[in-house]
């Protein structure tokens, strides 16, 4: 969710000359917002291709900026809705239920775990990324394209572009960023189960306390947004169908029982994280 900019500005934007309308625009919370978004494409291109040719101390650096760069755009667009000025009052329910919060808490966690294991979860990049695209093509779109392209009839062609993307991809990309942070939860689960047999033998027990807690992060998002989002309420049915076909196929009674009962026991645990009542009725 990009930062809103004021219909003042936004007019006088529009009726300056391409020089001045791009010196306004960078004044603007929003151009670094921006900017931010473009980082992260950036940094998360460069440690996708670091990490399939070059070197893993590469990739892992181009990880982290990715991540730093996505943490300042959430920060900019928290900051305006949360903070617009010392001081001011917020809602910890609205700061919790904020989507923005949510994706910075998640980025920071995984960027704070890359120090301490040394090593990245490549598909943490995937949901920011797949936002980061529709945010940086909207943003052109509607501050950029008439300071870059002159032409009327070019701009007509690349919003007509852009329309008929967004149009058409919004949906399946949302759907998308869905299914791969349910993959996030599934593959920092098995992360955490592996590295309880090695923490018998190993006993490095600052990184599997860091496992446990990305993991919970993870879960703890999923839940939120699976609360709110019906992309992820989606995504949820059908990896839950996915996975009882499987069962389903081997036609083991004892395999079948065991998994529904670890399934049932995983919903009832998972739906106990919610706000905490004491903080919505001091809000209320």
């Amino acid at each position: 969710m990009p930062p809103k900019a004021t219909p003042s500005t936004k007019s006088t934007i529009k009726s300056a000359s391409p020089v001045s309308q791009l010196i306004k625009v960078i004044k603007t919370q929003q151009f670094y917002w921006f900017l931010g978004h473009v980082f992260a494409l950036l940094f998360s291109l460069l440690s996708t291709l670091t990490g399939l040719i070059f070197r893993n101390e590469s990739s892992l650096k181009y990880f982290r900026f990715a991540l730093i760069s996505n943490i300042i755009t959430y920060g900019i667009v928290i900051k305006q809705i949360h903070f617009k000025s010392i001081g001011a009052k917020f809602s910890r329910v609205k700061l919790i239920n904020d989507e923005n919060v949510q994706y910075l808490i998640l980025a920071l966690v995984f960027l704070l775990s890359s120090y301490i294991l040394k090593t990245q979860t490549q598909a943490a990049l995937y949901p920011y990324f797949i936002f980061g695209v529709f945010h940086v093509v909207t943003y052109f779109q509607n501050h950029l394209i008439t300071i870059f392209i002159p032409s009327i009839q070019a701009q007509q062609h690349v919003n007509s572009l852009i329309n008929n993307f967004t149009t058409k991809l919004n949906q399946p990309a949302l759907y998308a960023a869905s299914s791969v942070e349910l993959v996030l939860a599934v593959t920092t689960g098995f992360d955490v189960l592996i590295s309880t047999f090695w923490l018998i033998l190993r006993w490095n027990l600052i990184d599997y306390i860091t496992k446990v807690i990305v993991f919970l992060t993870v879960i703890v998002f999923n839940k939120f947004k699976f609360d709110h989002s019906q992309y992820t309420k989606a995504s949820v049915l059908q990896m839950d169908q996915t996975w009882n076909g499987y069962i389903n196929k081997i036609n083991n009674p004892k395999l079948t029982q065991l998994f529904f009962q670890l399934r049932d026991l995983a919903i009832h645990y998972i739906s106990l994280i919610q706000i905490p009542k004491d903080v919505v009725k001091k809000t209320q």
